[in-house]
């Protein structure tokens, strides 16, 4: 190298800096990709309440017209209140399977059909799975679940698989980075033709 030149070989120093940028970058952008568990996805609302029941959820009734129950799958503590709210016109909510001792009747008889601005609340204390159905709408796929659960499950926040997946993808790309970079710092870069 002649004095006009700039040394531009990688210190030691300069290195690990660099490389503690990417880890810090990494478990940042990691971090941000968690998500705090109450986000309602694909019409699943998978949200518990801390306090042990008492809360009330929604459930829409032929949101838009459309032949669903928004949300058609839903979580819930023993104590909460579902309320139904009627958004389009013709529908029923009737039980199909509840737990034993539940005796939830749903809006009415399967023939009975309730109108736009119709609303029915229940109140879940039985644990357990309960499936129902809009009963004329059956076959076109209008069904759904509410699952009542004890709220003493983990306490441990869950990390959603797309989370998992670019950690795991960072990690696998920081350890390459580093091996090349060891590489290069053990055996040097300059592969030329010595210039004496």
């Amino acid at each position: 190298m002649t004095d006009g030149e700039a040394d531009e070989s990688v210190t030691r120093r300069g290195f690990l800096l660099g490389s503690a940028g990417v880890v810090a970058a990494g478990a940042a952008g990691t971090a941000a990709a968690q998500e705090d568990g109450t986000t309602t996805s694909s019409g699943e609302n998978n949200s518990s309440s801390g306090g042990g029941g008492g809360a009330t959820k929604t459930v829409k009734v032929g949101p838009g017209g459309d032949l669903v129950f928004d949300p058609d799958k839903l979580t819930v503590t023993p104590g909460t209140t579902v309320k139904f709210v009627w958004e389009s016109d013709g529908h029923n909510v009737v039980p199909e399977s509840q737990p034993e001792g539940a005796g939830w009747e749903g809006s009415g008889s399967a023939s009975e059909l309730f109108d736009t601005g119709h609303t029915y609340s229940h109140t879940f204390s039985t644990a357990g799975e309960y499936a129902y159905v809009c009963a004329p709408h059956k076959s076109a796929g209008m069904t759904g679940s509410i699952t009542v659960g004890s709220s003493s499950g983990s306490s441990e926040p869950a990390i959603p698989g797309n989370a998992k997946t670019l950690g795991i993808a960072t990690s696998g790309a920081l350890a390459f980075t580093l091996s090349i970079g060891y590489f290069f710092m053990k055996f040097g870069g300059d592969y030329g033709e010595a210039v004496e």
